[in-house]
């Protein structure tokens, strides 16, 4: 087992580095992938820790980042384990709203008919989670030709990554970019979305019994790999590659509306509107 270094313990050029280290590998998972490999990790940690020298015109520190293995282990650590609290964080937005924005309270617990158990389990089939409805909880009022559109995401995207001047959307502004040849309108990251739809799912997850069972912890791309499956095939597959149309331009359509509403936190005030006035 390997001792966490006290961060608050070191020179303040360290402290410096980690920090920004930190928002650099967060910005890497944002944009890159949300649910690296444990090598993958590492390595977007180091390559952050390096830039974060980099940046702050720290050379001495960055070579021994880059020579001394033991030093370099213990920053990259730190880094991946705060980094990891990114994903903590996109949880427990999507757990303070799940219950509202898909209306959870609304179906009787103990119905036969209708349960709230046998309405969890569908919202969590088939990716039925990630569209609107006409009525909270009906599901023939499904909008299937609006994937991704759920007030609940939109919710989750302002939330986490949009709120705020200090944001990681306003930190990281320029990065963002489009996938169109003709249309330069910013775009959600696949990576970023992946992780608000991992993150509502697990929330969902913990109301599969009809009652809210939650348990703040992390959520690994191994317990929650089929659907991240489903989502790509859903997002990648069905929308950016179809084979039927132009699925690049329906891709940057989609993940740039996301952008915007998302920054704007349009439709979370209407989402909440459709929440009766008892569900707490």
């Amino acid at each position: 087992m390997q001792r966490t270094i006290s961060l608050r313990l070191q020179p303040k050029a360290i402290q410096d580095i980690v920090h920004e280290a930190i928002l650099l590998a967060s910005g890497l998972a944002i944009f890159e992938e949300a649910f690296p490999t444990s090598d993958q990790q590492l390595t977007q940690s180091f390559r952050s820790l390096i830039s974060a020298a980099g940046s702050l015109n720290q050379p001495l520190i960055s070579n021994r980042i880059e020579k001394d293995d033991i030093f370099s282990r213990h920053l990259t650590n730190y880094v991946t384990g705060r980094v990891g609290k990114l994903r903590i964080t996109v949880k427990k937005a999507a757990v303070d709203v799940v219950a509202s924005l898909y209306g959870l309270l609304q179906v009787p617990a103990d119905d036969e008919e209708k349960s709230r158990k046998k309405f969890v389990k569908a919202l969590l089939t088939k990716m039925n989670f990630v569209f609107p409805r006409n009525n909270l909880i009906d599901a023939i009022s499904i909008r299937l030709n609006e994937p991704y559109r759920h007030p609940a995401i939109i919710t989750v995207l302002h939330k986490v990554f949009f709120k705020g001047a200090k944001s990681y959307g306003q930190h990281f502004i320029n990065t963002f970019t489009s996938s169109s040849s003709t249309d330069d309108m910013k775009e959600i990251p696949s990576a970023m979305l992946t992780l608000v739809i991992v993150g509502i799912f697990a929330a969902l997850k913990e109301w599969e019994e009809g009652e809210d069972q939650r348990e703040e912890q992390d959520f690994a791309s191994a317990t929650f790999a089929d659907v991240v499956g489903l989502h790509n095939a859903l997002l990648i597959d069905k929308i950016r590659d179809a084979k039927v149309g132009n699925g690049a331009e329906k891709y940057h359509t989609l993940m740039a509306r996301l952008y915007r509403d998302a920054k704007a936190g349009k439709g979370i005030s209407v989402a909440l509107d459709q929440v009766p006035d008892w569900v707490d």
